[in-house]
């Protein structure tokens, strides 16, 4: 079993619940949402499966590294393409959460200033080499997964979570999705991708059990994401919400512990993991611009990119309010679902005639 890549993978799992994905979920809860999480586990395991056995065929090398001994044009161009989709994963997961920490923890602190404080740490950590970001994103896992899935537990086992309006969502299940239901419930199987720069550090061969894990996992996390706030608040109030999973913390309780609302303790543990999460997109939309020149990139060039980020970044928290975020992380999941598939598409193509 590799341990990489299923952190790779748990990881965006988790985040999965801070960002607009239930929300979207819950939003086409009547209209096939509930077919569209069922119809994303087998898609997302088998996309997964494909991709992961393709790149893993080049042992301990990312798309970066791979010498193109033709079509270099078409290497560029390729890559050139996925680093937006890498950039804006990452973008929309911290304008997201430096939202959510506007609203539930400090409403007087500038958006601006936390956006300074996250983008310091950012950039420390995508500069690293690829194998210690994997270390630290290890370490943050350990640390932060037992605790998010205590609060999970409570959640289920809380006495006011109502079965009758799980039930009553699932008697839709015949309803087929629409495009952006099953967007979004793919969306929890999307960390493999990031193999496209961290298969530098997978050695050996992923395993079968890999991909049994990670369909186990997706199966728990997404009816998890998509039904715990419909349990405590209802088949259609949980639809008033902006961040049902935010709220859904702050309902629970635990009264013999020092700090007794979950929301802050909640919020506190994902810090560090959306810190991470963002990391991790950023380090690969990082390295695949690097990839694109031919020579080795200078310190100065890095910094001019880190720049870019910095002003896309600035420009993201300055217009984007929460329902104009939720509306374009809507689509932009449409859109990560295609390129997702013509990832996989190509890079299977790119193996099978050996132009690598």
């Amino acid at each position: 079993m590799n341990r990489y890549f299923l952190y790779l993978v748990f990881l965006n799992m988790i985040i999965n619940v801070i960002i607009f994905v239930p929300k979207i979920l819950i939003k086409y809860r009547y209209e096939g949402a509930v077919m569209g999480v069922i119809l994303a586990i087998p898609v997302g395991v088998g996309l997964s499966y494909i991709y992961a056995k393709t790149i893993n065929k080049f042992s301990q090398k990312g798309l970066p590294d791979l010498p193109i001994k033709s079509h270099s044009g078409v290497k560029r161009l390729y890559l050139l393409s996925i680093q937006l989709v890498w950039f804006s994963a990452g973008l929309i997961t911290l304008i997201g959460f430096i939202d959510i920490l506007a609203r539930f923890v400090n409403p007087e602190m500038p958006k601006l200033m936390l956006l300074a404080i996250y983008l310091a740490a950012i950039f420390l950590i995508i500069q690293m080499p690829t194998d210690r970001v994997m270390y630290l994103l290890e370490i943050v896992l350990f640390l932060n997964t037992p605790l998010i899935l205590f609060i999970i537990f409570k959640a289920y086992t809380n006495p006011f979570f109502n079965w009758d309006s799980v039930l009553e969502v699932g008697t839709h299940i015949l309803k087929w999705p629409s495009i952006k239901a099953f967007a979004a419930a793919t969306y929890c199987f999307s960390g493999y991708a990031n193999l496209i720069v961290f298969n530098r550090v997978i050695k050996g061969t992923l395993k079968a059990r890999n991909f049994v894990i990670i369909a186990l996992l997706g199966l728990i996390n997404i009816f998890t994401t998509f039904f715990i706030p419909i349990g405590f608040h209802g088949s259609d109030g949980t639809q008033e919400y902006l961040y049902p999973w935010v709220t859904t913390a702050d309902s629970l309780r635990l009264v013999y512990s020092p700090i007794e609302r979950v929301i802050f303790l909640f919020i506190m543990f994902f810090m560090s993991i959306s810190l991470m999460s963002v990391a991790i997109h950023w380090h690969v939309a990082l390295e695949l611009i690097k990839g694109s020149f031919k020579k080795e990139v200078s310190k100065k060039k890095v910094w001019l990119i880190l720049s870019v980020f910095t002003g896309v970044s600035i420009l993201g928290i300055i217009y984007f309010n929460t329902i104009l975020l939720l509306k374009f992380a809507t689509y932009w999941l449409i859109i990560r679902l295609v390129c997702e598939v013509l990832l996989v598409g190509m890079f299977f193509l790119w193996a099978r005639r050996r132009i690598v």
